[in-house]
């Protein structure tokens, strides 16, 4: 049997904001297709505002090479997606962060960090963490009908995470918006202009410098502490300014993205959302897992070959642009049992999911975010007797961002 090639759109923003909810609202035959026959596709762009090229590789065994492979495959020639500007672009008026490093570098400013991202100082945070799902969910139980997105998805990381940054509350509402803006540029329902999205970035840059100077002067126990404390020499200015952009968008949209399409998923599949019930006083991991797995907040980040090489019978050149596809490799056959499945008990070791990143860049706060989903989940769970649809799903207009515009939801107290 022939297999006809479909129409390959997997980074083409309309793609996924006409997704279709009955496959996790990804193009899934498209991904398929890819990892069959083109397991490292040339992927050509007509738009002013995005690169001009990458090799899309699709397969997880793939994915994770890559990503592990940093002499092979930098992240510090530029350019972390698809985007041709990006907050962390250097060269073009943004700042360097964590993320557009290697080497001894990267390590460094890694090692500063992660004294934030410990698993005791993480301990330390689901007490607070707990407090604040239980407001949000009587918010939402007063609500009864309401959009899920800016109602829970949006409030749990804005104060879990600016708990662990060290973001003062009343600073809140205005640091996220910032953050929010630039995380889906080409969604006009979010950000009518890209001299808006620039407006943001600046105002969180600016930010950031005044948060640095708080904390020198009153320290806390946050990750902008860390970064300041390390001084200057490790970590200078701009480079504090890009990493706050970093870890706020990429820790922010993550866990509101996940959260989103992990309860519209638990929704539409009855079974899931009785199993997972049953566990409501403490939701195992592999639930947790098994949400982040079918969300992929980000569908891709880009790296640079440093040399000429071949992969998949295709010649890729230095300086080619290597595009892993996360949410394709997030659905291999080859790496997952029925990937095409929700399954909330699919074992820890046979679920290889790459949403979080799997070589020395791996997201730093993935402990945070599922210590965040767990907590949240517990307590919508064990306080409600019924979660259902009150409206159809929308989707952010993005191919990088994975984003939830609207969940409209009704929820019936226990």
């Amino acid at each position: 049997m022939t297999v006809t090639q479909p129409e390959i759109r997997v980074l083409d923003a309309e793609t996924y904001a006409n997704g279709d909810p009955a496959t996790f609202g990804l193009p899934l035959d498209q991904y398929a297709w890819l990892r069959d026959n083109e397991p490292c596709y040339l992927q050509e762009f007509d738009d002013p505002m995005l690169i001009d090229r990458a090799w899309v590789v699709s397969r997880n065994a793939d994915i994770w090479a890559v990503d592990r492979n940093a002499e092979l495959y930098s992240t510090a020639r530029g350019g972390v997606n698809i985007w041709r500007v990006t907050p962390l672009d250097a060269e073009a008026g943004g700042k360097p962060a964590m993320l557009t490093m290697d080497g001894a570098k990267h390590r460094e400013q890694r090692g500063v960090m992660s004294k934030a991202f410990t698993p005791g100082m993480v301990r330390k945070l689901e007490e607070k963490f707990r407090e604040y799902a239980r407001k949000i969910v009587d918010a939402a139980l007063e609500e009864g009908t309401f959009d899920f997105v800016t109602g829970v998805g949006n409030a749990m990381p804005m104060e879990a995470l600016g708990d662990v940054l060290g973001v003062p509350a009343a600073d809140r509402p205005k640091f996220f918006g910032w953050v929010d803006t630039f995380a889906a540029p080409f969604d006009t329902r979010i950000t009518p202009s890209f001299e808006h999205v620039f407006n943001a970035i600046m105002s969180l840059f600016g930010y950031a410098v005044e948060l640095g100077d708080l904390k020198r002067k009153a320290p806390g126990d946050d990750v902008i502490t860390q970064l300041v404390q390390a001084g200057t020499d490790v970590i200078s200015e701009d480079e504090l300014m890009g990493n706050v952009a970093l870890l706020a968008s990429g820790a922010a949209e993550s866990t509101r993205t996940a959260l989103s399409h992990g309860l519209h998923a638990l929704i539409r599949h009855p079974d899931q959302m009785a199993w997972l019930r049953e566990r409501a006083d403490d939701i195992p991991d592999t639930a947790i897992q098994e949400i982040i797995r079918i969300a992929t907040p980000f569908t891709h980040l880009v790296r640079t070959a440093t040399a000429d090489h071949e992969l998949h019978g295709k010649e890729i050149k230095e300086n080619d642009k290597v595009l892993m596809l996360f949410a394709a490799g997030n659905f291999d056959e080859r790496a997952f049992d029925n990937p095409n499945e929700f399954d909330l008990s699919r074992p820890r070791e046979k679920n290889p999911h790459v949403s979080f990143g799997r070589g020395p860049h791996q997201c730093l706060g993935k402990h945070v975010a599922t210590l965040e989903m767990k907590i949240l989940l517990e307590e919508l769970l064990q306080r409600t007797s019924d979660i259902k649809l009150a409206g159809e799903i929308l989707y952010v207009r993005d191919a990088y961002s994975r984003g939830v515009y609207q969940l409209p939801v009704t929820i019936t107290a226990a």
